[in-house]
């Protein structure tokens, strides 16, 4: 880090007071109080309240995923393997105290277990002979074992034992040692980072960095620095651009007075960090306060005149809506996103008469998840439909109830169990049917589509239909002639049954060359056979001619693995393999047949899409936006970010899509261990990982999903019955 001390800051203030040349800032590009919140917040550590979300930024390896005791309420993780780690921040060196609580694993005849720690390498602790219950310990944390910034914590297990291997009737294979609950520090202030009237309050030891897009001749501009504490604390505030090798740093005694730093010819987009360190390391810690902290630049010479920006026509005559939604059906390979078999003749000819979106992105990894956000138009995250036992929050009105409540007939077929009445799917619907999955395939839903429209229609009102098919789903049991035409090679169809691609997730079945090519090839049959059975969709809408009165939405939930970053299926992490599908909309009359729309978009978006094409007000304000209007007019934007999550069965990660880049969050121990981040555009196989090359990119994406993930919905389980059980394990669910 280039470092400039407090004397340079007197110079560097000095160059951008009265009679310099540079031109003065008129106006305020960021206020950087108002959006405090929005920046990536570090503050040292009071208590981690371990087992519960929360403290999932603090772990490491070495962890289960999250537990709670029905009894007690006690939260806790157990440990995984020979050792775990913990990550935590620290503003500046001095000694503290910690205080851990946790209980070992224990069984009949179980020896006494021991606990060792290392911090950034330095031992702290020797072995520890821990209590059999739940004890609290208390370790020393000498200054000499610290850094400033990150600190790693290492715990390492005298014993490691599976309950399987030590208790009778256990199937319990996990790797256990000890179960933690919580961290407890002392000699840390207890003062929370928060914003008061402009006025900004940093905690001593804390930092934020924030992510501003600058212009050229730019002012960072604070009108005061006040300390909180009878000593003066010291404000150290550093400047990383996108491509800089380091940063560039001032600091300063916070006693009153102002601060303004000139960026000269710094623009893009730069990474700002303020920290607060006490002036004396052995002094009482105080935090500062900062006055009306902005980024202040040229006033712009043009601005877009809303006034002259004319609003579409809405439609006079309601269209009908189908959504036909293809579970798992990866958009790399029907044939318009370039895949090059003729998997998909009817899609294609479709597209040439629609609009295609050709980034389209998911907002989970599995079924559930993904069509809650389609139903509700929010994000995993804020709608919280995300285990195998959720179900849809009654507080959230969903897109067929909506449609309902707007006078259409609503109808649905589904052939995921998932997306079944148990879940709370079916609301909204005048007709809903679950067609079990053995009986499901595609062609089985065309006929009863044809049925319904034949026999259920009410020519009087427009119709909503959902369609929610399974193949390709595993197993990857395609029909005749589809099975002979795409997947001639495969000796053995049953190859694709569940058990096998079961098998290569939990590491019963070992992978090769020749069983991913046969699974690769049978999901490809069941590709073909689907785009047959939606071929028969489209005879159907022409033959009653209600093709030109009806918005057509092709999609998919998700996408499936094959061996790409060593995953199989899907719901097991977010890359692209799973999270890429497609979006073909055929708009009433054939409207702006053949588009290509290249900005990304999300399952967000079709709420307010359909919703402003059928002149239906909104339910409230909602994550998506519209993405064209009713003769194709593209309405949707760039700047913004896509969120997508998962939280299925301890794998927990999210990941945020902007300007080109995605970046990848773990949040549980069995999802990863490090941050991932990818030229979105240009690596669509995700193999170049720029989390250390790209820190700037990183922390601007990972500051928005931190904003992002503060949306928690809340959804209640259900109990799931025998029946609708069997069926989601037959289609490899419910582990």
């Amino acid at each position: 880090m280039r470092r400039i001390p407090a004397a340079v800051l007197a110079l560097t203030l000095a160059a951008v007071g009265p009679g310099c040349s540079r031109p003065a800032p008129e106006r305020v590009a960021l206020d950087i109080a108002a959006t405090w919140t929005d920046g990536l917040l570090s503050r040292e550590p009071g208590e981690i309240d371990i087992g519960t979300e929360d403290a999932r930024p603090f772990l490491g390896g070495g962890w289960y995923y999250d537990e709670r005791n029905r009894d007690s309420g006690e939260t806790f993780v157990w440990s995984r393997g020979a050792s775990s780690e913990i990550g935590f921040h620290l503003g500046w060196r001095r000694d503290l105290g910690m205080e851990i609580t946790c209980r070992p694993f224990q069984f009949d005849g179980s020896t006494t277990q021991t606990l060792s720690l290392e911090l950034n390498g330095q031992t702290i602790a020797e072995p520890l002979d821990l209590r059999p219950a739940s004890a609290r310990y208390a370790v020393d944390i000498p200054a000499s074992a610290q850094v400033v910034g990150r600190n790693r914590l290492v715990a390492r297990y005298g014993r490691v034992d599976a309950p399987s291997s030590v208790t009778a009737g256990s199937t319990d294979q996990r790797e256990l040692g000890v179960a933690w609950s919580g961290l407890r520090f002392f000699r840390v202030d207890p003062e929370p980072m928060r914003v008061v009237d402009g006025m900004v309050v940093i905690p001593a030891g804390a930092s934020a960095d924030h992510f501003p897009e600058l212009g050229r001749n730019s002012v960072l501009a604070i009108e005061s620095c006040e300390s909180m504490g009878e000593t003066p604390s010291i404000l150290e505030i550093s400047v990383l651009g996108e491509f800089d090798v380091e940063p560039e740093s001032w600091s300063t005694k916070c006693v009153g007075g102002s601060v303004e730093i000139g960026l000269a010819e710094r623009r893009g987009l730069t990474r700002f960090r303020f920290a607060t360190r006490p002036q004396d390391d052995n002094g009482p810690p105080a935090g500062i306060r900062l006055r009306r902290p902005r980024i202040l630049s040229p006033r712009s010479a043009a601005a877009l005149d809303a006034s002259s920006v004319a609003e579409p026509e809405r439609p006079t005559a309601r269209p009908n809506v189908i959504i036909y939604l293809v579970d798992a059906l990866r958009s790399d390979r029907l044939g318009v996103y370039g895949c090059e078999r003729p998997l998909s003749p009817r899609l294609d000819a479709f597209a040439a008469e629609g609009v295609t979106f050709t980034d389209m992105v998911a907002q989970s990894s599995w079924t559930k998840a993904a069509v809650a956000s389609i139903f509700t138009g929010l994000w995993p995250r804020a709608h919280g439909v995300n285990g195998p036992d959720d179900q849809l929050p009654e507080s959230l009105p969903t897109l067929p109830e909506i449609f309902q409540a707007a006078g259409y007939q609503t109808g649905a077929v589904v052939a995921n169990a998932y997306v079944g009445r148990p879940f709370g799917f079916a609301r909204g619907f005048d007709y809903f049917e679950f067609i079990e999955h053995h009986r499901g395939r595609s062609e089985v839903i065309a006929d009863r589509i044809e049925q319904l429209l034949d026999a259920r229609r009410d020519t009087a009102r427009p119709f909503f239909l959902y369609v929610h098919t399974i193949d390709p789903h595993a197993p990857y049991a395609p029909p005749s002639p589809f099975l002979e035409t795409f997947a001639p090679n495969v000796i053995d169809p049953t190859v694709g049954e569940v058990e096998t691609v079961r098998g290569l997730v939990l590491g019963t079945v070992a992978p090769s060359a020749a069983l991913g090519r046969d699974l690769r090839d049978l999901y490809d049959a069941e590709v073909a056979a689907n785009d047959a059975s939606f071929g028969r969709l489209l005879d159907k809408l022409e033959e009653t001619g209600e093709l030109d009165n009806t918005v057509v939405v092709f999609t998919s939930d998700h996408g499936e693995a094959f061996g790409e970053h060593g995953s199989w299926t899907h719901g097991l992490d977010l890359y692209n393999e799973v999270l890429s599908v497609p979006l073909v909309m055929r708009l009433p009359g054939g409207a702006a047949a053949g588009t290509l729309v290249s900005i990304p978009v999300q399952h967000l978006d079709l709420m307010p899409t359909l919703l402003d094409l059928c002149a239906i007000e909104s339910p409230g304000e909602l994550a998506g936006s519209a993405l064209i209007d009713a003769s194709g007019v593209v309405k949707v934007g760039s700047n913004r970010t896509i969120f997508a999550y998962l939280d299925y069965w301890g794998k927990t990660g999210a990941a945020a899509l902007r300007d080109g880049w995605k970046l990848i969050q773990p949040l549980s121990a069995d999802f990863g261990s490090e941050i991932e981040v990818y030229r979105h555009v240009e690596d669509r196989i995700e193999a170049n990982d720029l989390a250390v090359p790209s820190a700037v990119r990183s922390g601007w994406l990972l500051a928005q999903l931190t904003v992002a993930m503060r949306a928690e919905g809340a959804s209640s389980a259900t109990e799931v019955d025998p029946e609708t059980r069997a069926q989601l394990e037959a289609l490899g669910y419910m582990h």
